[in-house]
């Protein structure tokens, strides 16, 4: 996928006009309309390769699950939707399963677009929107839902053919209307997506721009083809085409896995090594690479910042779902920065009224960043509200007391801990005993004094253990 907008455009650009005169070529010269009656390549071929795909969604599906993506899981919703519901245009092939049901194919193919393009427009909206807070709060059950639903409907199908009857959507004017709506939800949602690839560049935004450009071309085709025509079967590998550039941009987003790795000092006992991990794809570990490439001095704080808030969330039993959030929301906390300038990061010294202003935005602009590619709102609550204190002076939104999420609350000592203790351009490390007096009196001020009670014993339980490891790519 290109990583560059102007690269992305203009190969979007030429592929579509070669796809428009193709077709526009295929849908005109002599012999246009002649057909090219393959039933048994479009059921024994087709069939089986929509199944391979809508398989493959499903196990995206749950991956998006267990990263806690829902920009995944919704993508592979659409996915699911795309060759679902297209398996039932492919196995409805006359002379196979049923006979005669060409109506059968084209409400099945229109349903397959229109769900599609829907799934993409619903991933568009931000991880904060109340429609993706419902929907992430009940994920496991929209999952196993829509799948069950969509076999169910492939067997209702293919045994009684003639339910498509009640669903006159592939009849004038209806079917140019459902088109429409279609093409629409898909150049939307591309428009989305170019503008988020064109601060992140992602190559899984590249993809769906692509994909979404190329569906909408499909539904053009499809809507105005006769069937078994070229042109028929030129909108068939264009779909294929779309659907594998959606399932690749997936893979290529999440291809190399995050291991945190840390080792776990207890005392005079022998080290023991343990290993957290927590699913960052690689792109946005280049994110992080980069935010901390830009100050030199806190290298390396974004992990030990999550491994402090993991050890301090353990101590205090925090639910395992809220664990996760934390980690992942830690380890990314401070990605915001990458907009701050370096000569304010790097500054020597205390900042003026002005240079604190700048600095000051970098939970809004990550937490801008990050609702849109994916991250759910409790770890939304950690890159916007670590700098929130429990008296409510804190920045950027002025919460106050529970206000301030339970998940962002612990982050808050873990982050002030380790920036008193680490290395910084104007001063050394401190050493615990003064961090750890420093945090102390900022509770019921600055920390949530429940937090601070569970860190203090930590730390004089001697089983606070300093992050030592990295956050590496395994492919």
């Amino acid at each position: 996928m290109p990583r560059s907008p102007r690269v992305l455009i203009g190969i979007l650009s030429i592929t579509s006009v070669v796809l428009l005169l193709a077709y526009a070529y295929l849908a005109s010269f002599p012999g246009h309309d002649t057909m090219y009656d393959l039933p048994r390549f479009h059921f024994y071929v087709i069939s089986p390769t929509l199944l391979a795909l809508a398989i493959s969604a499903v196990i995206l599906g749950w991956t998006g699950i267990r990263l806690r993506d829902m920009s995944v899981l919704m993508l592979a919703l659409a996915i699911f939707s795309l060759n679902g519901f297209f398996l039932i245009h492919a196995l409805s092939t006359p002379g196979f399963i049923v006979n005669d049901q060409y109506h059968l194919a084209g409400v099945a193919s229109q349903i397959a677009l229109t769900t599609c393009a829907a799934w993409i427009f619903l991933s568009t909206l931000s991880s904060d929107h109340p429609f993706i807070r419902l929907l992430s709060r009940h994920r496991k059950r929209i999952v196993v839902g829509w799948v069950t639903l969509i076999v169910l409907l492939n067997i209702a199908a293919l045994v009684n053919p003639d339910l498509s009857d009640f669903i006159p959507i592939d009849i004038e004017p209806l079917n140019y209307l459902m088109a429409a709506l279609t093409v629409l939800l898909f150049i939307f949602a591309a428009i989305r997506y170019y503008q988020q690839f064109r601060i992140v560049q992602f190559p899984l935004h590249a993809a769906i721009v692509f994909g979404s450009v190329l569906l909408a071309i499909t539904e053009c085709f499809m809507i105005s083809t006769m069937m078994w025509t070229l042109a028929w079967w030129l909108y068939h590998v264009v779909l294929a085409a779309s659907a594998l550039l959606l399932l690749y941009g997936i893979i290529a987003q999440y291809r190399s896995n995050v291991a945190v790795t840390q080792t776990v000092q207890q005392g005079d006992r022998q080290s023991s090594q343990g290993q957290l991990r927590i699913s960052i794809s690689g792109s946005m570990q280049d994110l992080i690479v980069a935010t901390e490439t830009k100050d030199a001095y806190t290298a390396g704080h974004n992990y030990r910042v999550a491994m402090y808030g993991v050890q301090l969330a353990q101590a205090m039993k925090l639910d395992p779902e809220l664990l996760l959030a934390l980690a992942r929301g830690g380890l990314i906390h401070d990605v915001g920065k990458i907009r701050t300038p370096g000569e304010i990061l790097n500054k020597p010294g205390k900042l003026d009224a002005n240079e604190r202003l700048v600095i000051e935005q970098h939970p809004v602009v990550g937490y801008e960043m990050c609702k849109y590619i994916g991250f759910m709102t409790e770890e939304l609550s950690v890159i916007r509200h670590h700098h929130e204190k429990w008296d409510g002076t804190g920045y950027p939104d002025k919460l106050k007391g529970t206000e301030i999420s339970l998940p962002a609350r612990i982050l808050a000592i873990a982050d002030v801990y380790d920036a008193l203790t680490s290395r910084r351009s104007y001063r050394e490390p401190w050493p615990q005993e003064r961090a750890l007096q420093v945090i102390v009196e900022g509770s019921g001020t600055h920390f949530d004094p429940d937090c601070v009670s569970a860190f203090v014993k930590l730390c004089e339980s001697g089983e606070l253990f300093v992050p030592e490891g990295s956050v590496t790519k395994h492919g």
